[in-house]
Order: structure tokens, then C-alpha cells, then sequence
């Protein structure tokens, strides 16, 4: 049985942990509340925030657990900040994975593979953007993000391969902000090109990744098949809705910026959801949870 650590499990987390589990893994999660983690995860209480010292501790009884008397084969580090500004990607993003990465050393261990979820934010604004496009965060908190890449990647021991996925905006189960808007009327600029993968996408894309047989590439966008205006999926979703539609919703689209898929496609990567209309319609069913 192969062994997968996880460094958070909140939504997108805990999704993660399932399909690792499905796959056959022994997953053991990290989380300030233990009580939390749900089975057949193995949650263990605590907080990045303690230091090197605190979080090696917790870890250490892991070494006397059938599989683990090497560490994880698989690590994956999906932390979500307490707020949306620069001091708190900074102390969750830089400061926390390298406390994870330093503790992970400090026991001897070498993953295989080892996986940092980041963000498209720290992509380039405009044209065709892939995995060789140089990124260009323009916000503080992206460029918070462009350097915890690079700490990520700089930390790992030599053995490892490490991973970085940069994923578009996530919806799904309990992520309805731009459903919301649509009800409320205001979609902001509807010409505005918008890209998104859903969470359930985004953690079978991460599963393969860890998983699959060929060794995988440092960087992958992960983004669904069709980008598009924001009032293109502004209308589908005021049509299922039976909301009001405003005309300016149908307007022309910006193309300010396309996000290309296509390295994770050739790993053989298939979306369940890859447009908005699947994904939407899932949710709007109410197919699915969150996990708190």
C-alpha cells in the first residue's frame, strides 16, 4: 500500500485524500483539528504555525505505522489562508510550507512525488499562456504565491519530483459565488474572460499526477476545456435559473487571456466536467458536498 501525506485538508484537501484512498493509498492528513479529517483519511491535530520543532513531533509516531517506516511516498501540500491579503498568503503559502517541507527534512524523509497546489494568479495576463509562458502575478498576493512555487521546489529533497499545479478558479459543491452574482444580477464585466475547473476535476488531476507511471513535468495548468466570457456563462446560468438575463451579458468577449490545458491533457487526463455547462449544471443539482 503506498502512503500519501497531506499538508491541509479542507475542501479541496479532504477531496484529494478520497481519491488517494480510492487508489489504494494510506492517507494521513494534517489539520489543526483532527476531528475533522473524515475516514478513511487519518487525521493527526496540528498547526504549521508552531514551528519545525512541533510539527516533526507530530509527525515522528507516523514512522511506527505499518507502510510508513520511510515516511510518505506522496506528499501534498493544499493550505487555504485565513484572509485574502498579502500577510496571510505570506504566512500560509511561504512561511507554513516551509515549516512542512523543514519537518518532512528534519525526519529523513524522501517522498517520490511531491505536490504544491498553487494558483493560475501567477500567470501572465494576456495571449495564449501554458507551462512556458514566464508567469507574471500582478497582485501582491500572487506574487506571494510565484515565490512559494519557487520555495516549494528549491526544499525538496534531490529524490523527489516535485510538482506544482497552478489551477484556475474552483467551483463545485458549496463554491457558488458566480451563481450568486447571476441571482443577484451583477456578473461585473461580462466581456471578461473567465476560466475554472471544478473541484472534483482538480483533485482526480492531482491524484493522476501523484499516481500515474510516466514521471510528470514541475508545472501543470489545470483548467477545463472551454474559457470563456463571463456573460456566456452568465446567461446559461440565468437560463437554468429562470433568472432575468441582461442583454449586456450576450456582449463580445475580451479574450484578454487563454489558459492551454493541453500538458496535462497528453498525460491521458480526461475532465469529468470540461465546460461550464456540466459543471454548473452538477452543481445546480446539488450533486456533491463541501467539506468543511
Amino acid at each position: 500500500m503506498a502512503t500519501s501525506l497531506l499538508f491541509g485538508a479542507g475542501d479541496l484537501g479532504t477531496q484529494i485524500g478520497f481519491d488517494l484512498a480510492r487508489a489504494g493509498d494510506d492517507v494521513v492528513a494534517l489539520r489543526r483539528h483532527a476531528d475533522r479529517v473524515p475516514e478513511p483519511l487519518t487525521g493527526i491535530s496540528c498547526d504549521l504555525g508552531a514551528g519545525v520543532d512541533a510539527v516533526r513531533a507530530a509527525l515522528e509516531p507516523l514512522t511506527k505505522r505499518g507502510g510508513w517506516e520511510r515516511g510518505p511516498q506522496r506528499v501534498v501540500v493544499c493550505l487555504t489562508p485565513d484572509a485574502r491579503d498579502e500577510e496571510a498568503y505570506r504566512a500560509t503559502f511561504v512561511e507554513a510550507t516551509g515549516t512542512a517541507l523543514a519537518a518532512i527534512a528534519a525526519l529523513g524523509w524522501a517522498p517520490e512525488r511531491a505536490l504544491f497546489v498553487s494558483s493560475t494568479a501567477v500567470c501572465a495576463s494576456g495571449g495564449l499562456v501554458d507551462e512556458n509562458t514566464p508567469p507574471a502575478p500582478q497582485t501582491p498576493t500572487a506574487r506571494v504565491l510565484a515565490e512559494a512555487e519557487q520555495l516549494f521546489l528549491a526544499a525538496l529533497p534531490a529524490s523527489t519530483r516535485g510538482i506544482v499545479v497552478r489551477p484556475s478558479g474552483i467551483y463545485g459543491p458549496g463554491r457558488e459565488w458566480f451563481v450568486n452574482r447571476v441571482s443577484e444580477g451583477d456578473v461585473g464585466d461580462p466581456s471578461r474572460t473567465t476560466h475554472r475547473v471544478h473541484r472534483d476535476d482538480l483533485a482526480r488531476a492531482i491524484t493522476h499526477l501523484l499516481t500515474m507511471t510516466a514521471q510528470p513535468d514541475a508545472l501543470y495548468l489545470v483548467t477545463d476545456d472551454a474559457p470563456a466570457s463571463a456573460g456566456e456563462v452568465a446567461t446559461y446560468l440565468a437560463e437554468r435559473l429562470d433568472a432575468d438575463a441582461d442583454p449586456s451579458w450576450r456582449g463580445e468577449w475580451s479574450a484578454s487571456r487563454r489558459l492551454d490545458n493541453s500538458r496535462l491533457r497528453r498525460t491521458g487526463f480526461a475532465f469529468d466536467f470540461p465546460t461550464y455547462r456540466e459543471g454548473y449544471a452538477a452543481v445546480l443539482d446539488g450533486d456533491g458536498v463541501r467539506h468543511s
